[in-house]
């Protein structure tokens, strides 16, 4: 760095990635600083500048580049490719000791036995159960979460065999896993999938295939809910709750989206056939959420999946922030994969719901970007990662239809082509014929509000009432 350098970087004061300290007196909090730096994304410690910005520089002897290199050394992993140590002159026998710092690549460091966190141009402590978290991305332990051997009470007979069997048998359809694969009796299979070792099960066969996991493993579960308007303040209008392993939570969630995403249609004048076109492209959405099951922090007993469909919005968050070294700002970029629970990713690729790593957010942008809809949105908050879809427009006025603007649901339109299909049928029927029906409540509702816009009537009182269609 030179003099020129110095002073220009001086001159933008102190902030996320630069720190000042006045003498070395100070290399304590300048190294809690450095350890800080090598957590996060790197930075700056000038040392002979004072908090006002004030190059004062001070004096640099044997002793002093001995005792720096010892504070180096109390570092852990071990930093020293990741500082670089500069002395400019600034004055006669006066020095700035510029340390650089590049972002490390053994996430977390410790300096001095703890761990520390930039936060904007403060140094705090990192807290326990961050840097566990980190501990494990690391892989610095044994064996990750997801290969530890699962609590002591489940065993293979507590699997979901028959989802096992599928698993098999999709990956042979899609070449992942050899045909002979079909032979092999449950527990082969799981050897095979590098799910229990020594007749013992570990954690990602759980993930992927427990049952009655309340409440041991209560991670393994989804909340889905419909609001009404635009935040959380506002009302329910279908609220869920399930717990499972992954491919039940997949199942339910993507029913709970085929109910609650509409689907918007136009019917013009002078033609019978409707033009449907989803709110959001399918693919896309399947993306998400699969990334959100596969990917996200199991470790955590109180991390969890949720999706949020709003007016103007669905939002799918998982527990768990990106995996280190990657970065929001990579995602929409070239970027390389890193996997949190490469057992658990490996099944979903084996099944054909992962086509190449590192792929999927790309595949998301321009699906998005074909149905002409915003890209969606990345945010990290409250220890997890969300993906944001916005709606090109609000699904309250999803449905067009003769110039008059109504909503109709994806469960709404089911629900009126049964009503056509019977000409005549009562609410027990319209449950039956429905595809995972919701509770009698909401499809009372449902019909409700199709009966208020003209799409359904209600002839007969009682246990005689029948639904018909409307005249609208």
């Amino acid at each position: 760095m030179t003099p020129k350098e110095l002073l220009l970087l001086v001159n933008e004061g102190e902030g996320a990635t630069v720190e000042f300290k006045k003498t070395t007196t100070q290399l304590h909090a300048a190294f809690e600083t450095i350890c800080a730096f090598l957590n996060g994304k790197g930075g700056v410690v000038l040392i002979g500048v004072t908090d006002e910005g004030k190059i004062i520089g001070q004096d640099v002897s044997d002793h002093t580049k001995l005792e720096i290199a010892s504070h180096i050394a109390k570092l852990e992993p071990s930093a020293q490719a990741q500082i670089e140590v500069e002395y400019i002159i600034v004055e006669k026998n006066k020095y700035v000791i510029v340390i650089t710092v590049n972002q490390g690549n053994h996430i977390p460091y410790i300096y001095d036995g703890r761990a520390f966190l930039r936060n904007q141009s403060t140094t705090t402590r990192m807290s326990q159960h961050r840097y566990e978290q980190l501990i494990v991305e690391r892989g610095q332990l044994n064996h990750s979460w997801e290969k530890l051997f699962a609590d002591k009470k489940y065993t293979i007979d507590s699997l979901d065999h028959q989802e096992i069997y599928r698993t098999i048998e999709q990956g042979v359809r899609f070449n992942r896993i050899p045909s002979e694969a079909l032979q092999d009796s449950t527990e082969d299979a799981l050897i095979r999938l590098g799910l229990v070792e020594n007749r013992q099960i570990n954690n990602a066969a759980i993930v992927l295939f427990g049952n009655d996991l309340f409440p041991t493993y209560s991670q393994c579960l989804i909340k889905l809910g419909r609001f009404r308007g635009v935040d959380k303040l506002s009302d329910f209008i279908d609220n869920q709750q399930i717990y499972g392993h992954a491919f039940k939570q997949l199942s339910e969630a993507n029913n709970f989206l085929m109910r609650h995403l509409p689907i918007a249609s136009l019917f013009q004048e002078g033609q019978l056939e409707r033009i449907d076109k989803p709110a959001l492209p399918v693919l896309a959405v399947r993306e998400a959420l699969i990334n959100a099951i596969c990917h996200r922090d199991y470790s955590n007993q109180s991390g969890h999946v949720t999706i949020a469909i709003f007016d103007d919005r669905l939002e799918i968050w998982n527990y768990g922030t990106l995996p280190s070294p990657l970065k929001i700002v990579d995602l929409k970029q070239k970027h390389h994969s890193h996997l949190r629970n490469k057992l658990v990713s490996q099944i979903f690729y084996n099944r054909g719901l992962i086509e190449k790593w590192a792929t999927g957010i790309g595949k998301m942008l321009s699906l998005c970007k074909e149905a002409n809809i915003p890209e969606p949105e990345f945010e990290e908050y409250s220890d997890g990662f969300e993906i944001i879809f916005r709606f090109a427009e609000p699904i309250s006025i999803s449905i067009k239809r003769s110039g008059t603007v109504v909503e109709l649901s994806l469960r709404q339109q089911a629900i009126l082509n049964i009503i056509k299909k019977h000409r005549s049928v009562n609410i027990q029927q319209i449950m039956l014929d429905l595809k995972s029906p919701p509770s009698r409540t909401m499809v009372k509702r449902d019909l409700d509000h199709m009966k208020k816009n003209g799409f359904v009537s209600l002839k007969g009182a009682a246990r005689n009432a029948v639904w018909v269609p409307g005249k609208h």
